[in-house]
C-alpha cells in the first residue's frame, strides 16, 4: 500500500514555471497531451504520453494505455506510473511538483490516514470505511451503512485507486 499522507505537506512547494505544464509538455518536450489545463474549476489534469507519435503531425490519443500521470491543477502533486516516473520527473522538474509513484491507475494500492493533513484537492471526498460489508469479522458500522444505503458517494480510505479519486473529484469536486 502507498500511504499518501507520506507525500502531503502543508506548505506550497510547487511553482508555475516559465510556462504552463501543457505548454511545456506538449510544445517543448512533445509526445504529451495534457487534458484539463485552463478549464475553469478543473482540479485535476490528466497527462497522456505516447513516444511513438510524430508530435509535429499527430496528437497523442486520450486512451487508457497512454495515461501516465494525474496532476493537481496547481502543479503541487502528481500521481505518476512507475514505468515513466524518471522521464516525467525530468520533464516537469522546473515546477517542483511532489511526485507520487503508482503502479497503475486502476489498482487499489493507495490509502490515507484521514485524520491528518489532506491537501485541498482531496477535501471534497467523503471517506467511509466499508470493509465491514464484506468482512464478517469486523463490527458492523450502522452509521456508515446508513450513509451508504442513502446513496452517498464515497471512497474507502483504507484502499482505493487513483482512478477512484479522479472520478470522484471530476464528478463531485468543487
Amino acid at each position: 500500500m502507498v500511504l499518501l499522507n507520506d507525500y502531503f505537506h502543508n506548505d506550497r512547494r510547487a511553482n508555475n514555471g516559465s510556462i504552463s505544464v501543457s505548454g511545456k509538455l506538449e510544445a517543448y518536450v512533445g509526445n504529451y497531451y495534457v487534458s484539463g489545463e485552463g478549464v475553469p474549476d478543473e482540479n485535476i489534469l490528466l497527462i497522456y504520453y505516447d513516444p511513438n507519435v510524430d508530435s509535429l503531425y499527430e496528437a497523442v490519443e486520450c486512451k487508457k494505455e497512454n495515461l501516465i500521470a494525474c496532476m493537481t491543477a496547481d502543479y503541487e502533486y502528481a500521481f505518476v506510473k512507475d514505468a515513466l516516473l524518471q522521464k516525467f520527473s525530468e520533464d516537469i522538474s522546473e515546477y517542483n511538483t511532489t511526485i507520487i509513484p503508482i503502479r497503475d491507475f486502476d489498482l487499489q494500492e493507495c490509502c490515507i490516514k484521514e485524520n491528518v493533513y489532506l491537501p485541498d484537492f482531496l477535501s471534497t471526498i467523503r471517506w467511509i470505511r466499508d470493509d465491514f460489508l464484506s468482512n464478517k469479522n469486523l463490527d458492523f458500522d450502522f452509521t456508515a451503512f446508513e450513509e451508504i444505503d442513502d446513496g452517498v458517494e464515497y471512497v474507502n480510505p483504507d484502499h482505493f485507486s487513483i482512478n477512484e479519486i479522479i472520478m470522484f473529484i471530476k464528478s463531485y469536486g468543487r
